[in-house]
C-alpha cells in the first residue's frame, strides 16, 4: 500500500485522478452498463454530479451494482474519464450526440457544452443530415438552426443526392424553412421521390396511394406551397415519374394560379394556402489563399516542352468551390504595342483522381492585365469531398513554334486552415513555383 501511495503523489493532480479511474483502486461502486462491469469511486462521482449525488448519498443510496441499459459501455467510459480527469476524446458526430445525452441524465452541463461545441465545430454538409436526424428530445436548438442553415444553403444538392436518408422528423423541419436554395418545383419533386424510399425504409408497398398518405397523414403535403408555383411548374411536376397530385387537383391549382377565383374547398383541404415563395439564401464565399514562401524562376509556358501546369487539391471536409485566382502573364520587355493588356487564353480541368472522372472543363477567354490577378469564376460551384485529392489541370492552346509566354511565380505554402477546415496543396510545375495562388470555398 505503501508503494502506491508514494507513486500516486509523484504525478499531477490529473495524473493521479487517472489512475484511480483506470486501476481502479480503492473503488467503492460498481456499474454494469450493458453487462460490462465498470469500477468507479462514488465521492467523485457525487461531487460531479447530482444524480450521482443522490444516488449513492441520497434516502434511496444503495451498494449494489448500478444497471445502466441505455448507455454503450464505451459511451459511460468516455463519461467517466470526463468526471475523473476533465477532459473528453470524440471522434464523431454520433459520439457527440451520445455523450450528449449521457451528460443530459447525470446533469453534467459543463460536458453538454462540449458536446454541443464539438457538434457545431465539426457540421458540414457530410453530416449536417445526421445531426438534423436526431430526435428532439436529444436536440439543442442552437445545432438545429445552425444545421437547417446549412442544409437549406446546400438544399439542391443535399436533396439530390441524399434524401434517401432523410427521416421524417428531418423532412418536417426541412419544410418548415422560410428560406431554402431550392426552386419550389424542384424541392416538390425531390418531396414527392423522398417518399419511395421512406416507405421502402418502412416495409410499406411504395405506391401512390401509400405514398401520397405518408404526405398527407404526417402534414408534410401542406408544407409545400403548391400556390407560388407557375402553370408550366405545375405541368412539370404532373408529368415526372413521382408525382402525387391527382388530376383534378391539377386543374384546381392551375385554376389558382391563373387567379380565376375557382378555389375549390378540395384544394383548400388539401393544400397550404400561402402564396409568399421561400426566398434564396446567400452562401458565404471564403477565400482560401496560399501564403507566399519564396520567390522563384519564372514558369515558361510554350508548345513543344511546357503547356500545362497542374495543382492537387485536398480538402479535410467536403466543400464547395466556386472560383480559382491565378497570376497573369509578365510585361514583355520589348512591349512594341505599348499597351498594359493582353487576351488570355487557357483551359481548366478539375479531375477527382480516385474516380478518374473529369468534373468539369473550364474554357477561360479574356482580356487581362499584365502583371495581375485573374479571377476565374466558374459557372456552377463544384463539389470537392472531404480526404479526396483533385487535379486541377490548366493547359494553353496550341501556340506558335516561336513563341512563348513567362508566368512569375512563387513557391506558395502546401496547407491553409482557419480552424475549421483545412486545405493540402501539392504544385506540380516543372521548374517550381506555384501558378494556384488561391481559390473561394463554402462550407
Amino acid at each position: 500500500m505503501g508503494h502506491k501511495i508514494n507513486e500516486l503523489r509523484q504525478n499531477s493532480l490529473y495524473d493521479r485522478i487517472n489512475k484511480l479511474l483506470v486501476s481502479s483502486d480503492w473503488s467503492d461502486c460498481s456499474f454494469s452498463v450493458c453487462g460490462q462491469k465498470i469500477k468507479a469511486h462514488k465521492l467523485i462521482l457525487g461531487v460531479s454530479s447530482p444524480v450521482f449525488e443522490a444516488m449513492f448519498y441520497g434516502p434511496l443510496c444503495t451498494n449494489d451494482d448500478i444497471l445502466i441499459t441505455d448507455i454503450e459501455p464505451t459511451i459511460f467510459q468516455l463519461l467517466l474519464n470526463y468526471v475523473y480527469t476533465d477532459k473528453l476524446d470524440i471522434n464523431s458526430i454520433e459520439e457527440a450526440y451520445n455523450m450528449m445525452y449521457a451528460s443530459r441524465k447525470y446533469m453534467l452541463e459543463n460536458l453538454t457544452e462540449v458536446c454541443t461545441a464539438y457538434i457545431q465545430s465539426n457540421m458540414d454538409i457530410d453530416n449536417v443530415i445526421t445531426v438534423l436526424n436526431y430526435p428532439d428530445y436529444i436536440q439543442d436548438n442552437q445545432l438545429v438552426s445552425s444545421a437547417l442553415k446549412v442544409f437549406c444553403q446546400h438544399a439542391d444538392y443535399l436533396l439530390k443526392e441524399n434524401k434517401r436518408n432523410i427521416t421524417l422528423t428531418c423532412m418536417k423541419k426541412i419544410l418548415n424553412c422560410n428560406e431554402m436554395n431550392i426552386s419550389e418545383k424542384n424541392l416538390i419533386k425531390e418531396v414527392f421521390e423522398w417518399t419511395t424510399h421512406y416507405c421502402d425504409q418502412n416495409s410499406i408497398k411504395s405506391d401512390f396511394q401509400n405514398r401520397r398518405d405518408v404526405l398527407i397523414k404526417c402534414g408534410l403535403l401542406k408544407k409545400l406551397r403548391l400556390f407560388t408555383l407557375s402553370v408550366a411548374d405545375i405541368e412539370e411536376i404532373k408529368t415526372c415519374q413521382h408525382n402525387l397530385l391527382m388530376n383534378d387537383e391539377v386543374e384546381d391549382l392551375k385554376q389558382v394560379v391563373k387567379s380565376s377565383g375557382n378555389v375549390t374547398n378540395r384544394v383548400i383541404s388539401t393544400f397550404d394556402t400561402k402564396i409568399m415563395p421561400r426566398h434564396a439564401l446567400k452562401l458565404h464565399w471564403y477565400l482560401c489563399h496560399r501564403a507566399p514562401i519564396r520567390s522563384e524562376s519564372p514558369i515558361v509556358i510554350d508548345p513543344v516542352y511546357n503547356s500545362i501546369v497542374h495543382t492537387r487539391v485536398k480538402a479535410n471536409k467536403s466543400t464547395f468551390i466556386n472560383s480559382l485566382n491565378v497570376q497573369s502573364r509578365m510585361a514583355p520587355v520589348f512591349n512594341a504595342c505599348n499597351t498594359n493588356s493582353y487576351f488570355e487564353q487557357f483551359t481548366i480541368s478539375v479531375t477527382c483522381e480516385s474516380s478518374k472522372k473529369i468534373i468539369t472543363t473550364f474554357n477561360f477567354k479574356n482580356d487581362i492585365a499584365y502583371d495581375s490577378n485573374i479571377d476565374v469564376n466558374f459557372s456552377k460551384p463544384l463539389l470537392f469531398r472531404k480526404n479526396l485529392w483533385y487535379d486541377i489541370s490548366i493547359a494553353w492552346p496550341q501556340l506558335n513554334n516561336s513563341c512563348y509566354c513567362l508566368y512569375a511565380v512563387e513557391s506558395r505554402d502546401s496547407y491553409y486552415t482557419n480552424g475549421k477546415i483545412q486545405f493540402e496543396f501539392e504544385d506540380l510545375t516543372k521548374n517550381g513555383g506555384s501558378f494556384l495562388r488561391a481559390l473561394k470555398y463554402c462550407m
